[in-house]
């Protein structure tokens, strides 16, 4: 299949230089624009393989504000391609993650190397940490620019389930306040018995909520992907606080601090009511994953197991009966109560009886929820 590469660039003839060498080294260029939001535009329409993008793009979006809202909402590859070289420059598009930076002038092939190594990545790179599109595309522009407040955080703001319906002027007020936050894998959000000051939705990575035992053993009760909103439920109805949250993984989480959302919770008294409907849906979900651990079999409890995570986990598939569920055998352990070798055992006999499709790290593929069902009825 050939690659589809989005070129992003305000500099006609250097546009038309680049198309040239990439289609006769056999790329397919899909586009060529010209303003950081028609490269946004594009990218969301054609899904393109790579982008190259020049930083000093016109318009409303330069370059790296405009990378930032691809690989957010499409997860295209970027290549920086650009003719800055200060530190400033440099620092802002590292905070972009590219998977290049090309200084113009360039050699033909030092184009081709970094777009063969940018693919190459994002082939291989662990499934389970893939992006996942938590915000919804940007809207309410107008009334985001006149209130002053950072559209990414804004849009945050808006994600989360239990505050929708909120006035703009309320969404801008929380996002003022909110600050992105860089969790560590192994690190605690929260611990047990404390009453969080802030309250947070998962933006990137996993977090896991865990209880000690009486005799010192730690079991994981459930684990927080990007868009969970667990953070707000503490913050604002903080009844469950003999848990602990630390991170999973590396995670980025949006942070609201817990004054700013009572506050504006009690103008909104609508919220509580969509706080009280969220907790009784999670009940639900928590009685039917303990319903399905009961099970005294090692292999029903992870068959059950599977099932329950697969609404919430899971990610369509080829067809309606399959979903592919990120998350590592380590992690089903964990939630099972048993341990990584038998997670593995298990799940391999599962594989080798056409249930499931293991090919690819960190990712559970279920090849028939039917089927699955059946073995634990």
């Amino acid at each position: 299949m050939t690659t589809k590469v989005l070129i992003a660039e305000d500099e006609a003839l250097v546009a038309l230089d680049i198309a040239h060498e990439l289609e006769s080294a056999g790329y397919d260029v899909a586009s060529q624009v010209s303003t950081g939001r028609a490269a946004v535009d594009k990218a969301v329409e054609l899904r393109p393989d790579v982008v190259l993008m020049d930083i000093t793009m016109p318009g409303e979006l330069d370059g790296i504000q405009a990378a930032e809202e691809i690989t957010r909402r499409v997860g295209s590859p970027i290549i920086f391609v650009t003719a800055h070289s200060d530190e400033a420059t440099l620092q802002r598009a590292k905070l972009t993650r590219p998977s290049g930076y090309v200084m113009k002038p360039f050699e033909p092939n030092e184009l081709r190397a970094n777009i063969e190594i940018a693919l190459h990545r994002a082939r291989t790179a662990p499934i389970e940490g893939e992006p996942l599109e938590v915000f919804p595309e940007p809207s309410e522009a107008i009334e985001i620019a006149a209130l002053g407040a950072d559209q990414y955080k804004f849009e945050g703001v808006k994600a989360i389930s239990v505050l929708e319906g909120l006035p703009v002027k309320d969404i801008n007020d929380l996002a003022r306040t909110a600050v992105v936050q860089d969790i560590n894998a192994g690190e605690f959000v929260s611990l047990d018995g404390e009453r969080p000051n802030f309250g947070f939705m998962v933006l990137s990575g996993r977090l896991a909520v865990i209880k000690s035992t009486a005799h010192g053993k730690e079991l994981t009760l459930d684990l927080l992907n990007p868009g969970d909103c667990t953070g707000i439920l503490r913050a604002l109805e903080p009844s469950d606080l003999d848990t602990a949250i630390r991170g999973q993984t590396d995670a980025k989480l949006l942070a609201i601090p817990t004054s700013q959302l009572r506050a504006v919770a009690d103008r909104n008294p609508l919220i509580y009511k969509q706080i009280s409907a969220e907790l009784m849906r999670r009940n639900r979900r928590t009685n039917d994953l303990a319903l399905g651990l009961a099970h005294s079999r090692v292999e029903s409890r992870i068959v059950a197991a599977l099932l329950a995570l697969a609404p919430r986990f899971g990610r369509p598939s080829s067809t309606d009966d399959q979903t592919r569920i990120f998350l590592t055998r380590k992690e089903l352990a964990d939630l099972t109560g048993t341990t990584p070798e038998t997670a593995i055992r298990v799940t391999k006999n599962l594989e080798r009886e056409g249930l499931l499709d293991l090919t690819k790290p960190g990712v559970i593929k279920i090849l028939s929820l039917k089927q699955l069902r059946e073995v634990v009825e």
